[in-house]
């Protein structure tokens, strides 16, 4: 970052504005330059994080016998956060002929599906077993992206 970047802020907006277009536009792209690379630094830092707290992370899972969620522990007075989503997914197909089978029997597949054939987990979450049960061959579950955040220690 030069060092007439880093003193956009301290310039008055006259400034900057009797400045030529085409000053401003190499000023927005050099800005737009470094924060791409600090973007860069902040995917390579939080990928630092992740890996240096994976293997912790997984054994605290294991522990509570948590799959997915947000869990947390301390590592020399900062407190680390790691949050791994549930992302539910639905085999389309599966679904399709659960429909299928639904209609054929009378009744109304749009009461338990929505129209692109994606169980909401809430409803799923309120079905009578019987029904939940039909439905799982369809349900598919995989980890979303993992996030790891430092908390306290910065002074």
């Amino acid at each position: 970052m030069s060092s007439e970047q880093e003193n956009i802020q301290s310039m008055s907006v006259a400034e900057l504005a009797a400045r030529s277009g085409e000053e401003l536009a190499t000023l927005v792209k050099d800005t737009d330059k470094a924060l791409a690379q600090l973007q860069v630094q902040k995917d390579w830092l939080e990928s630092v994080i992740a890996y240096k707290y994976v293997f912790k992370a997984s054994q605290i899972r294991a522990k509570l016998q948590q799959e997915f969620g947000e869990i947390s522990f301390e590592d020399e007075g900062v407190g680390v956060l790691v949050d791994l989503p549930r992302e539910v997914s639905w085999d389309q197909q599966k679904l399709k002929t659960i429909a299928q089978r639904i209609q054929e029997q009378g009744e109304d597949p749009s009461e338990l599906l929505d129209v692109h054939y994606s169980v909401p987990q809430e409803k799923f979450d309120l079905w009578p077993q019987d029904i939940r049960r039909s439905f799982e061959p369809a349900l598919q579950v995989k980890p979303g992206r993992c996030t790891y955040r430092l908390v306290g220690g910065v002074k």
